[in-house]
């Protein structure tokens, strides 16, 4: 009888053996994130940081060779040198070649010096420094903060009088207009002929392969030269719009039906704005007196999401966005969720297109001042994606501005942590700052989602004009 018990057993153990092993070989393994290359010497801050003072700030540190692959927080990192501080990895996606990783970086830093972080990465590692001030040096300020930001405007000046020096009197004429309230709002997250308003300026349909390039120069100097960013975006979702001309969008779509308009003459010294939009992305740059008086409305969308190749070029705007508003729900604990969920599910954006001045007086969700100084960096970073569509000095200015201000700032969301799924939505609400995310469902591509996002500042929408 006992030899039967034991022949039985040993059946079964070998069964379970023969189970266990067919389940391993067909479970499918994830991509492994690797870089070819970290650039810690091109590292750049959100702030600055002073000794013996609470410190909250973002590192973005630069990479080459990214595999595309999706990768989770990482541990923290102790400084050394001047001690005190920690720099922790935040969630996303690498890109597809070209981009940034982002760090946490939170504490008391024990004294001035340099803050070292020897970090690794995808095969790759290196160390990053963070300069730390003196106390009572003024460290922690900047050259300008919100509106009246000191950056290159001259620079912006000349590379909009090159275009429209290339311009047709025709076409200059339809460019050029005069600074107004009802020309600053034309805009719109609707393809052209869609759009009952209309938008202001020149079709950029009417332009030869020069001034299309005049033109690029110009966005380029305005929206930045971040990985994934700004102008990288601008071009991803000007590329989306060919790519649902060429499959089943048709002629209303495509980077031809966008906009570009000189609202006000472009000078050093006068007040003008720069707008340039059409369907999924819109630019309204102000500028006054020789200083960036606001970036916002910025909207941005893309279809189809979130990768794509057009043209044997990979795109993946508004990717980062949506990796770093997640790592900022997810970094939550359940009770905080609880308290950001928001009353009622949202649809869609609350302060999109049309939606000017009419900010809610009453904030909702979970106030930023009660978060930990790991979950305040996640919701930096978050705001970063959107302070980065535009040039270094004015995106370092602005993060600077809402760095000061978070405390004040809510955050709440409908949904899932994930954003992905259609009806998700999260919104950053501060004193200054104000940044909707909306899943919403395919349009041309029904099989997939896609996001609408705005970046509005409830003092510096149109310059504050």
């Amino acid at each position: 009888m006992k030899v039967k018990i034991s022949f039985a057993c040993m059946l079964l153990a070998a069964w379970i053996g023969f189970v266990s092993c067919k389940s391993s070989d067909t479970t499918p393994t994830s991509t492994s994130a690797s870089i070819s290359a970290l650039t810690c010497a091109s590292t750049t801050f959100s702030t600055t940081a002073v000794a013996a003072t609470a410190y909250t700030g973002v590192a973005s540190v630069p990479y080459t060779g990214g595999n595309g692959a999706a990768y989770t927080a990482g541990s923290a990192i102790a400084s050394t040198g001047v001690t005190g501080l920690t720099a922790t990895l935040v969630a996303s996606t690498l890109a597809t070649g070209a981009g940034t990783l982002t760090y946490a970086i939170t504490g008391t830093p024990s004294a001035s010096g340099t803050a070292t972080f020897a970090i690794s990465f995808g095969g790759q590692s290196c160390s990053f420094a963070l300069t730390v001030n003196a106390s009572g040096s003024g460290g922690s300020g900047s050259s300008g903060t919100g509106l009246g930001i000191t950056t290159d405007v001259s620079s912006i000046v000349t590379l909009a009088e090159a275009f429209k020096a290339t311009l047709s009197s025709t076409q200059l004429a339809a460019c050029q207009l005069t600074y107004t309230k009802a020309n600053a709002v034309r805009w719109s997250n609707l393809p052209q002929a869609l759009y009952s308003a209309k938008r202001v300026g020149l079709a950029t349909s009417t332009l030869s392969t020069e001034q299309w390039t005049a033109l690029k120069n110009l966005l380029k100097a305005m929206t930045g030269t971040a990985a994934n960013e700004g102008n990288d975006e601008m071009l991803g979702i000007l590329a989306a719009d060919d790519y649902l001309n060429a499959n089943g969008g048709g002629s209303t779509y495509g980077s031809g039906n966008y906009y570009i308009a000189f609202l006000g003459t472009p000078s050093a010294t006068g007040l003008f704005e720069i707008q340039f939009g059409g369907h999924h992305g819109t630019v309204a740059n102000t500028y006054n007196a020789g200083k960036l008086a606001g970036a916002t409305p910025s909207f941005r969308s893309t279809e189809p999401f979130p990768t794509y190749t057009w043209n044997g070029v990979t795109y993946q705007p508004i990717q980062q966005e949506l990796s770093a508003l997640s790592a900022m729900l997810k970094g939550l604990s359940t009770s905080e969720l609880s308290t950001a969920k928001r009353s009622s599910s949202q649809t869609d954006l609350i302060l999109g297109p049309g939606q000017d001045g009419v900010f809610p007086s009453t904030k909702t969700g979970i106030k930023v001042a009660n978060l930990s100084a790991t979950q305040k960096a996640l919701v930096l970073a978050a705001i970063k994606t959107y302070t980065d569509d535009l040039d270094a000095t004015s995106a370092s200015a602005i993060l600077t501005k809402y760095s000061n201000e978070l405390d004040n700032t809510y955050i709440s969301y409908s949904g899932t942590t994930d954003l992905t799924s259609q009806g998700d939505y999260v919104l950053i609400d501060g004193p200054s700052v104000w940044i909707e995310f909306s899943m919403q469902g395919g349009i041309v591509i029904r099989t997939g989602n896609h996001p609408h996002s705005v970046w509005r500042d409830r003092t510096g929408d149109y310059g504050g004009n």
